[in-house]
């Protein structure tokens, strides 16, 4: 007579199969299986929702305010962000990247103590501090795909009914495909309208990378940042629509050369941001820039007059500089420099140079290191903001640091970099498969096939 098989379960079902656990190729996890390696790995967590859902509709304000203008969001987002934090029930574990943006913060309310403007430096010290909150809030508060996927449609949400206000404009005055002219909204500036798009282009790749899996996540941003890059196009901002096309070509070549690119644009994207200011490059390249759109200035809009001034104010006072906000309440041609490296130099000096692009820099690598779709979306984010970083009015974008906090998410989200690495006797035997697997092996792969067995037991 021959005998039954062993019921799944039992012991002798335990003993007859225990290889599996030990190799190379382990099977698909169950659902319980993937709570026990999410507890194993606190790199990988699950894709359901794992964040407190009061704070991440906090923080879902807080984006909406963030894509609408007017400036005055910067009154509530601050608040809204400390919120978040505060309805999330724990204290913020503090990495390196949060410690150097609220170092940042510190640094920019420090500069009302050697400021000569304090009722400039008070306000622009706000921003800053308003800025680096809500990176450290996005950090903090998205813990799962759930929640990423909640603030950042809600931004794209925003950023959406900004987009049809600049074509409906257009759409009034008869001019739909006429580049030429610039259409924006009431009570936001062109430019900063611009750029918050050109954001949301962004992270329409970061939510298509985040919603893999299902049909809909993945086309349904796609589908916006066309829209969203029409209505760049309507604004008639040069540096956003250079950007959006910079951003989806290095997108395409990461694709294709993916360390090559991730280098490439890490040198050009550093090399530029330092030379540019210097006037160090091309004055070709730099008035083709101005005949962009047939709207030729001869000085890029009065950027290549002030670029040599904001540097002489720097280097006046250059490791604290002059306090925040001061250089665009007090210069002569009554705008700001332009140019994020300038800006920041003239209102928080070296060390708020250091302290600041520290962070930026901290939060692509983070990005790019978690695999070829994180450098994707690194190198994409740093060729559509280079332009703007270059030519721009940008240091206290609350659009810019909202997508750069959710971008620093993802590792978390989408797991680790990497498998990990079998033990070395699982290696050898998976090289010498007639050498014995020791004692101390085959009794813990036991004991863990018997808690999974009981616990999914308890489970049904």
């Amino acid at each position: 007579m021959t005998a039954a098989p062993p019921r799944n379960g039992s012991p002798d079902a335990l003993r007859q199969h225990p290889a599996p656990s030990a190799g190379l190729a382990p099977a698909p996890l169950t659902a319980v299986g993937r709570r026990s390696a999410a507890t194993a790995n606190p790199g990988l967590r699950p894709a359901g929702p794992t964040g407190s859902l009061p704070a991440v509709l906090v923080l879902c304000v807080a984006a909406y305010l963030v894509a609408r203008p007017p400036w005055w969001s910067f009154n509530y987002v601050a608040i809204l962000a400390v919120l978040a934090v505060v309805l999330t029930g724990r204290l913020p574990r503090l990495r390196a990247l949060d410690t150097v943006a609220l170092l940042t913060a510190g640094w920019a309310a420090a500069s009302v103590l050697w400021s000569s403007r304090t009722d400039l430096t008070g306000a622009a010290a706000y921003r800053y501090i308003s800025v680096c909150l809500l990176f450290v809030a996005c950090r903090h508060v998205v813990r799962g795909r759930r929640d990423l996927l909640l603030v950042g449609w809600t931004y794209l949400a925003g950023c959406t009914v900004v987009a049809f206000e600049v074509a409906t404009g257009a759409r009034a005055q008869g001019e739909v495909v006429l580049f030429a002219e610039r259409y924006g909204i009431d009570g936001a500036e062109v430019n900063g309208t611009a750029y918050t798009l050109a954001v949301g282009v962004v992270l329409a790749l970061v939510l298509a990378a985040a919603g893999r899996g299902r049909a809909v996540l993945r086309v349904a941003p796609l589908a916006l940042a066309a829209l969203l890059g029409y209505g760049v196009l309507l604004t008639g901002s040069r540096g956003a629509a250079i950007g959006i096309v910079f951003g989806v070509g290095a997108a395409l070549a990461t694709r294709v050369l993916p360390r090559l690119t991730g280098v490439t644009v890490a040198a050009v994207a550093t090399a530029l941001i330092v030379l540019v200011p210097w006037g160090l490059t091309p004055r070709a390249e730099l008035l083709w820039l101005d005949n962009l759109y047939g709207r030729p200035t001869g000085d890029i809009s009065g950027r290549l007059s002030i670029w040599p001034y904001a540097l002489s104010t720097w280097s006046e006072s250059p490791l604290a500089g002059s306090g925040a906000g001061v250089f665009i309440g007090t210069n002569p041609f009554d705008i700001g420099p332009h140019n994020l490296l300038l800006t920041v130099g003239n209102d928080l000096g070296l060390i708020g140079v250091l302290l600041y692009f520290g962070t930026m820099a901290g939060a692509l690598v983070v990005a790019a290191r978690t695999g070829r779709a994180g450098l994707l979306l690194a190198c994409a984010f740093t060729g559509a903001m280079l332009p703007i970083w270059l030519t721009g009015q940008w240091e206290t974008s609350l659009a810019f640091w909202l997508v750069l906090g959710l971008v620093t998410v993802l590792p978390g989200i989408w797991g680790p970099p990497h498998p990990p690495v079998a033990p070395r006797h699982a290696r050898a035997r998976h090289r010498h498969p007639h050498v014995p697997v020791p004692l101390a092996t085959r009794t813990t792969t036991l004991a863990a096939a018997r808690s999974r067995v009981s616990r999914r037991t308890a489970a049904s």
